[in-house]
């Protein structure tokens, strides 16, 4: 599908995907808030028996699902008249994002399995068997930190060369770029102020680029909607009391009438 022939429908679908990532942003932080308020936030132990920190988790595995959603037809926009930036930031974006999906998905299914089971006594047969995860999960935070490094910057170069909403989106974008290098920075460290930057810093960024990037959408939709009703007003309207309209009876049904 062409970048410019985006249907109303996609459009209205990103822009939906958008409010489902803020409300699950929201849920993620009061979650994650309400755990680290009865358990402390470097204890992973105790942290993968609790029932909010599991919720916070699942709200971030299916932000990332909408996210790329909303990555792709955000590119496919862009790319309309800035190709090579909105491709190299959308790629990127989209790679980050399957990152941190992945690294989710390893820390919910295998790495907390692991520690929830040395909680219940259950011992796997290695001394640290969460060692081999947390390599992988390092491996692929630093892939997400870095794709999405130079993702946002490209994403935020084409958004900014657009107009409208896209540009202001563009700017928000470029505000988020410390967030990302401290992100790559940050790789595979348990500290007080990781845990902040993962549990506030990044997820209000989050939050407020999601929205910037949903009003781009209404914008482009309202300007879509405003072109499409100019074209159907300046279509040539045929009146039926137009004298070169009216159906021209037949000859011998005129004659046949007057008989």
């Amino acid at each position: 599908m062409a970048p410019d022939r985006l249907s109303v429908k996609i459009l209205i679908a990103a822009a939906v995907c958008c409010v489902l990532c803020i409300l699950l942003s929201l849920i993620a932080i009061g979650a994650n808030q309400i755990a680290f308020s009865r358990i402390d936030p470097t204890n992973r132990l105790a942290l993968c028996q609790n029932v909010y920190h599991t919720v916070a988790s699942w709200a971030f595995l299916l932000y990332d699902l909408f996210h790329i959603f909303v990555i792709v037809v955000f590119a496919l926009v862009l790319a309309r008249t800035f190709s090579w930036e909105a491709w190299m930031g959308g790629g990127a974006s989209v790679i980050a994002s399957l990152a941190d999906l992945l690294s989710l998905s390893v820390n919910m299914f295998f790495l907390m399995v692991i520690l929830r089971a040395m909680a219940e006594g259950r011992v796997s047969g290695l001394v640290t068997p969460e060692a081999g995860y947390e390599v992988i999960c390092s491996t692929l935070d630093f892939a997400q930190a870095s794709f999405g490094l130079v993702g946002t910057l490209f994403l935020a170069t084409a958004a900014i060369k657009a107009s409208g909403m896209a540009r202001v989106a563009g700017w928000f974008l470029l505000i988020g770029l410390p967030i990302s290098f401290i992100q790559v920075a940050e790789v595979g460290l348990h500290t007080p102020w990781t845990i902040f930057l993962d549990t506030w810093a990044t997820p209000i960024t989050e939050i407020v680029q999601q929205i910037v990037i949903g009003l781009a959408f209404c914008d482009i939709l309202n300007r879509r909607l405003k072109s499409d009703r100019s074209e159907t007003g300046n279509q040539p309207y045929a009146s039926s009391a137009d004298p070169k309209n009216v159906q021209a009876v037949p000859t011998g049904f005129r004659n046949a009438r007057h008989r």
